[in-house]
């Protein structure tokens, strides 16, 4: 009887666990298709776009498919020790958005 329901309880977690998985590889797959289609720039020209009006490094990049528009969220150090999260359109690498995590 317990085999049974460890066996159950862990099929549940795997398809907990799988789901978010499908999620995101469906999101990569429509991004894949945006960019082939020319809807959406490469992250690597958006990452130049980004460096070219605020130097330094991306530590992160967070991907949002909003209201079916494709925005990035970066984080970004610079050498004087500021952070920033930029919000970036995909489509255009248009800065949407600027927060200086420092002034919390």
């Amino acid at each position: 009887m317990l085999n049974h329901v460890l066996i159950k309880a862990s099929l549940v977690a795997a398809l907990l666990l799988t789901a978010p998985a499908a999620g995101v590889a469906r999101d990569l797959d429509k991004l894949r298709d945006a960019v082939k289609r020319g809807d959406v720039l490469p992250l690597s020209v958006l990452q130049e776009k980004l460096r070219a009006r605020y130097p330094g490094d991306i530590i992160r990049v967070e991907l949002d498919d909003d209201e079916d528009r494709f925005t990035y969220e970066f984080k970004v150090l610079q050498a004087n020790g500021r952070l920033y999260e930029i919000e970036m359109d995909a489509k255009d690498g248009a800065i949407l958005d600027v927060d200086d995590d420092d002034d919390d």
